[in-house]
């Protein structure tokens, strides 16, 4: 047995049992100053056996994190041995243990209040007696002693006045009593008076202390009531959780129907103007992965029952990173109060994964209990939405579940038991996902699938298991189960790296690595006759540039761009027939990538005989231009190397690269929104040439070679936060044949652009001699 701790070897007025909660200083202080003798030891520093050496005069259980059951040492134990032989205090926790000894349950309090405020109705005794009505407390916790459950040997004393949460309880006749607040904090009115009560009360039992009146039988029992203001003789309960959450969504729902704006008309006419972004199908998406189940990849910062879980986190940078990752779908909790989320939240993780070509769908996970969430849903960018049957009577479920099929979406149904799950399959639902979390009251248990998997066999429903996994092994059974798809939260959001705990938990093998030797293509521009365009072809250049901008020294007519491009066209049909029938199928369904990257991928990786590529570049042509010489000289990319506009890129039917006109000194201002996805394919980067004042400073026949130490950082940081690996670029602007070796070692373009440095004395044409040694020292790095 270990030794009694040397303070508590003497007579003590007061124990103080610490939680390991930083408010315990604030209630010793409390203690202290208002005369009491207080002595303090953590939950963990004493043993059952020592309480009989105990000499204590009272009792004090402090706040704490977590559930009583897990998280409060010998607190429970301590109270229990105690009880009816001196005054116990409980605070926040302390309420918990209390109820929890005498076998009452601790689920969630139906509200997340952490530093917020509430008024207290109460019952004026014990502790209690001398606060005012309707008192101020702060609360922090999410945890509270549910009503149903309460043991007969316990009372309620207060409830708070908004929502009708437990405050305090008292045993009836042993003088143990509990707050669920704080009174030690100097926002919680009347905390001295509740705590002076307690350091005058003596004995273990009520008849002891009569002037405390809880022993008095002739004053009437505390009125609780629910929040709705029904005494609880008219009341079998409290609302449960998901009721609570229920009232608050229909209140939420009200208030935006009357904002000028998003009112239903304004809605409706949102979606007539079809301003909703386009649907992918839920169902076909779900089935890619035949080989695995497909993972519904959730952002939620908060929970009911647990509190903060990721209350910072990023839901663009999220989506994101699980999209890349392998996520067939993306749930992104909207309701603000309970889960701190929001349909702002929903909209950007769309627009991070819009680019994407295989992008998962996106998930409205919510309470909806109305058309109008559902038209929010399409608008913000969901491709299916949830719909809780517990929640839903069944007329209502129908008509949300036909709604959402008529605006395109396959909602996701969920059920929690045998009742729910029927009525799922009679509403002819094709994705239901068993909920292991009950909403009524938040507790989790894994069997809830299992129990339910059978009523899906040989029906055409895809099984989804959702809440409460968080390893390899819980979806391995599932799976075996007949479980087609999990749906993961909260384990995704502690994760330190969510890309590697999707790998595990899905059985994904580790990214190959390749021991393949680094080669930049090559990109030869300002290429002007054939007969240059077939020597840098067979000199390995990859892409040859046909400047079609009028004020260039490389100018080209679109007459000889198309006989250039015929040419080259000749030449590549040659390879390319015998090549066709050794093309390997790619995968039906493309990997999800960054965005440049992607579109660098697809052009290395492309048939090898299809090169070079034909690049027309333009500077300060219009868009109808560019479009007639696209089509006239049958160009496979298109270079817009002066200020058009960036959203061109989507009325361009070929790739695009934009250049970028690095000024040294200005690389912020020149590099301005390099990275941003969705528009142009391939980004250039270039030295800026002297011009005459006034004149417009673009890049191009400048022969300066680009300040790399200018642009390295922006190209080692890749596409964004979260991004793996460099950014794909062309780096043109002062490169020859004597100096693209170093370069490329230095600096791993993934394209070198060479125009002046391969060109004759004159300037007049390319020097072929020039154009092989360049393309091999580039290559052969």
């Amino acid at each position: 047995m270990a030794q009694l701790p040397k303070e508590l070897s003497k007579p003590v007025q007061c124990l103080m049992i610490d939680n390991f909660d930083s408010f315990s200083w604030n209630l010793y202080q409390q203690l202290s100053m208002l005369g009491a003798d207080v002595v303090v030891v953590r939950n963990d520093a004493l043993e059952q056996s020592h309480f009989a050496q105990l000499q204590i005069q009272s009792l004090v259980i402090s706040p704490g994190p977590g559930h009583p059951k897990t998280d409060s040492g010998i607190s429970r134990e301590i109270m229990q041995y105690f009880a009816g032989k001196i005054p116990v205090l409980g605070v926040c926790m302390g309420l918990e243990c209390l109820v929890d000894m005498y076998g009452g349950e601790i689920t969630f309090a139906g509200e997340i209040m952490h530093g917020k405020t509430s008024h207290i109705r109460h019952d004026g005794r014990g502790c209690l007696k001398g606060l005012e009505q309707g008192f101020s407390s702060i609360r922090y916790h999410s945890l509270s002693a549910e009503v149903k459950t309460l043991p007969e040997e316990l009372t309620i004393t207060a409830v708070t006045e908004e929502s009708g949460v437990i405050m305090g309880v008292r045993h009836r006749t042993l003088t143990l009593e509990a707050v669920q607040y704080h009174p030690e904090s100097i926002l919680s009115e009347g905390g001295n008076t509740l705590i002076k009560n307690f350091l005058e009360l003596k004995g273990g039992t009520w008849d002891e202390n009569p002037g405390f009146k809880v022993a008095d039988s002739s004053l009437p029992p505390f009125p609780v009531q629910v929040p709705n203001h029904v005494p609880e003789a008219q009341a079998a309960r409290l609302p449960t959780i998901l009721e609570k959450i229920h009232q608050q969504r229909l209140k939420d729902i009200e208030t935006a129907k009357k904002t000028p704006g998003t009112t239903p008309t304004d809605l409706s006419t949102l979606l007539s103007l079809h301003l909703s972004p386009p649907l992918i199908s839920l169902v076909p998406r779900l089935r890619q992965t035949p080989d695995r189940p497909a993972l519904m990849a959730e952002i939620k910062r908060a929970s009911p029952s647990k509190g903060d879980i990721a209350p910072s986190a990023n839901a663009a940078l999220q989506a994101l990173s699980y999209a890349i990752a392998g996520a067939s779908v993306i749930s992104v909790l909207t309701e603000p109060k309970w889960f701190k989320g929001s349909l702002l939240d929903m909209q950007f993780a769309r627009k991070a994964i819009d680019s994407l070509p295989n992008r998962p769908a996106i998930l409205r996970k919510d309470f909806i209990v109305d058309e109008y969430q559902i038209q929010e849903a399409r608008l913000y960018g969901a491709d299916t939405v949830l719909l809780i049957v517990a929640m839903l009577p069944l007329p209502r479920l129908k008509l949300l579940y036909a709604y959402s099929k008529k605006l395109g979406m396959e909602p996701l149904v969920e059920v929690n038991n045998t009742e729910e799950m029927q009525a799922a399959l009679d509403l002819g639902a094709r994705v239901i996902g068993v909920n292991n979390r009950n909403l009524h009251n938040f507790e989790v248990d894994m069997q809830t699938t299992t129990r339910l998997a059978d009523m899906v066999k040989e029906r055409d429903v895809i099984l989804c298991a959702l809440s409460g996994i968080k390893s390899n092994e819980d979806v391995r059974g599932y799976v075996q189960e007949g479980v087609s798809a999990v749906l993961v939260g909260e384990s995704l959001m502690r994760a330190e790296d969510p890309a590697a705990f999707i790998r595990h938990l899905l059985d994904i093998p580790e990214p190959a690595t390749t021991d393949k030797k680094y080669r930049p293509l090559v990109k030869i521009c300002g290429v002007r006759t054939p007969e240059v365009a077939v020597a840098a072809a067979d000199a390995g250049a990859d892409l040859l540039g046909l400047v079609l901008a009028p004020k260039s020294k490389r100018y080209v007519t679109l007459e000889e761009a198309s006989q250039i491009s015929s040419t080259i066209r000749q030449r590549r049909s040659v390879h390319s027939a015998s090549q066709e029938a050794k093309e390997a199928v790619g995968a039906v369904h493309p990997a999800n990538a960054p965005w440049f990257s992607l579109h660098a991928e697809r052009l290395v990786t492309a048939n090898v005989s299809s090169r070079p590529l034909l690049v027309g570049v333009f500077q300060g042509q219009s868009l109808d231009e560019i479009l007639r010489a696209v089509s006239i000289a049958q160009l496979d990319l298109v270079q817009l190397h002066g200020t058009e506009p960036a959203h061109w890129a989507h009325h361009i039917p070929v790739p695009v690269i934009r250049a970028f006109h690095v000024r040294s000194g200005e690389t912020t201002k020149s590099l301005r929104d390099v990275s941003r996805p969705g528009l142009h394919q391939f980004i250039l980067l270039d030295s800026v040439r002297e011009v005459a004042e006034g004149e417009e400073a673009l890049s191009g026949g400048s022969g300066k070679v680009l300040d790399w130490e200018a642009v390295e950082e922006t190209v080692e940081r890749g596409e964004g936060p979260g991004a793996v690996g460099r950014l794909p670029v062309i780096l043109a602007g002062g490169l020859t044949p004597d100096n693209v070796r170093e370069i490329v070692a230095k600096s791993r373009p993934w394209v070198v652009d060479v125009s002046g440095g391969v060109e004759t004395e004159d300037g007049s044409s390319k020097d072929l001699e020039k154009v092989k040694a360049f393309v091999l020292a580039a290559k052969d790095t």
